[in-house]
């Protein structure tokens, strides 16, 4: 029941990628210099959504300006990772930091040092290889399509000719951030294990993510 339940959201993951990618979509003009334009800007809560007919390829100068935004100057990291840590903190994870305030904080702290971590690399591998950061919301309708896309389209991305491909970056920043961050974790996380299962994790959280900013509406142009 489950392996059928998975081929049918690849098949309609296909199917929405394959329509995504048949429509005409213009040819990416010159992207503006402001960073402040509506189809680069992110929301607040939930970072950066944007239509398909909304894509241009973003400006080195967009590409700081969304890192910095999405990382360090929105409520999302600061919300997930203070979430995070009353997890591990209700599971006593990693025990040897034992519990109280002073513990929840060096947690909550660990998650968003691992988030940091993480969208730099991505933004970096990014950059190098022209390939875009934000979420391209499905022109298809219906929940279940729409939900498969959303999971799916974590896995790929758009390079600046607007076509998807697989998104590297985002695979490298999952893999290598959870790797980095062991090193000041107890030595029972220091090994590959640990972080290839950490990464995998990161990865079905941003999938879960990817749900959300789906189905949020997105605010309208001025």
């Amino acid at each position: 029941m489950r392996r059928l339940f998975i081929l049918t959201l690849c098949a309609a993951f296909s199917s929405c990628l394959s329509a995504q990618a048949s429509e005409d979509v213009p040819t990416p003009a010159p992207a503006a210099p402001s960073v402040s334009d509506s189809a680069t800007k992110p929301s607040m809560l939930w970072g950066t959504v944007i239509a398909r007919d909304q894509f241009k390829p973003l400006t080195g100068e967009q590409r700081w300006g969304l890192y910095w935004r999405q990382t360090y100057w929105t409520p999302g990291p600061y919300f997930a990772a203070f979430g995070i840590a009353a997890a591990d903190q209700r599971n006593n994870q990693p025990y040897e930091w034992g519990q109280g305030f002073d513990a929840y904080m060096k947690r909550a702290g660990n998650q968003f040092a691992r988030s940091a971590i993480q969208d730099s690399i991505e933004a970096a591998g990014a950059a190098a290889l022209k390939q875009d950061v934000r979420y391209v919301k499905c022109r298809c309708t219906g929940v279940f399509k729409r939900t498969a896309y959303a999971i799916g389209v974590n896995f790929v991305t758009l390079n600046e000719k607007g076509n998807f491909v697989p998104a590297y970056a985002r695979y490298a920043g999952a893999i290598a951030a959870p790797y980095i961050a062991n090193t000041w974790m107890p030595a029972g996380y220091r090994n590959w294990n640990t972080s290839l299962r950490d990464g995998g994790l990161q990865l079905a959280f941003n999938s879960a993510f990817n749900v959300i900013r789906e189905f949020i509406p997105m605010k309208k142009k001025p």
